[in-house]
């Protein structure tokens, strides 16, 4: 005769259900991993990925937008905290809990384009979050070419028009081109060419505001061209400003050493 579900095993399925790999439920309520399933299904519980507290890999790289194998990368090169989870018997999957992704994302905003996540779709968001997609719209609107975006002949015969007027400085390049001034920079050195854009008076002592500004919007995940823009400076000039204060960029992420 089955053995009989006590009021006791039905709150322990329930409540580990998700969190607990189904071999490791059965073993411990001595039932077998089939009765356990059918007892679940039964009482409405529905697959055990959906209870749980977190995403899995493939659900993250569809809600973000990122590939599965960058999200793997980001594991393995700048510590995005995903797990191995047994959600059944033999089922092996990389998950990440919902607050661990939160706080890795605000580490990491920089990473991460916000406008093509949709709104919610990870549960509530933090209040940062909002400010982000704001600042990822003002870059999307501004720099329309992505870096993995191959440079088309059109572009570099503007490029050389422009830099050859001697007229335009890297703002105004890149305002053209709808390309970050880092990549025009790239480019110009690809292309091996001579001339340069007309420099911005980078050298003009920064004030205490303007380092304020930088720091403070820079920390919110806004990119340097439009820092630039609001403090009247080139964006390749506030990098170069940030790098003598100590800040170093991985993957686009600032970050300050800590001084031992």
């Amino acid at each position: 005769m089955p053995k009989r579900w006590s009021e006791q095993d039905l709150m322990y399925l329930e409540e580990r259900w998700g969190s607990m790999s189904i071999k490791g439920i059965a073993a411990h309520l001595g039932r077998s991993v089939t009765s356990v399933k059918l007892k679940a299904y039964r009482i409405g519980l529905g697959a055990p990925s959906l209870s749980y507290d977190g995403i899995t890999l493939n659900q993250l790289s569809l809600a973000i937008n990122v590939s599965y194998s960058t999200l793997a990368s980001w594991a393995e090169r700048y510590d995005l905290p995903i797990k191995r989870k047994v959600f059944a018997e033999k089922e092996v999957v990389w998950v990440i809990n919902y607050s661990d992704f939160w706080k890795w994302a605000e580490a990491n905003k920089q990473m991460i384009d916000f406008t093509k996540i949709e709104p919610l779709i990870l549960g509530p968001e933090p209040k940062w979050v909002e400010e982000k997609r704001n600042a990822d719209l003002l870059k999307q609107r501004k720099i329309k070419k992505g870096t993995n975006q191959a440079w088309t002949p059109e572009e570099d015969n503007i490029l050389k028009g422009m830099l050859n007027a001697y007229c335009y400085t890297y703002p105004e390049i890149s305002d053209r081109l709808k390309r970050s001034e880092a990549a025009v920079k790239r480019r110009i050195r690809d292309l091996g060419l001579k001339s340069r854009p007309v420099r911005l008076n980078n050298h003009i002592k920064y004030t205490k505001d303007e380092v304020k500004t930088i720091e403070t919007l820079l920390a919110k995940g806004y990119y340097l061209e439009d820092i630039a823009t609001r403090i009247n400076k080139s964006a390749i000039g506030i990098r170069g400003k940030l790098e003598r204060m100590g800040y170093k960029f991985r993957n686009g992420v600032p970050y300050k050493k800590q001084i031992s």
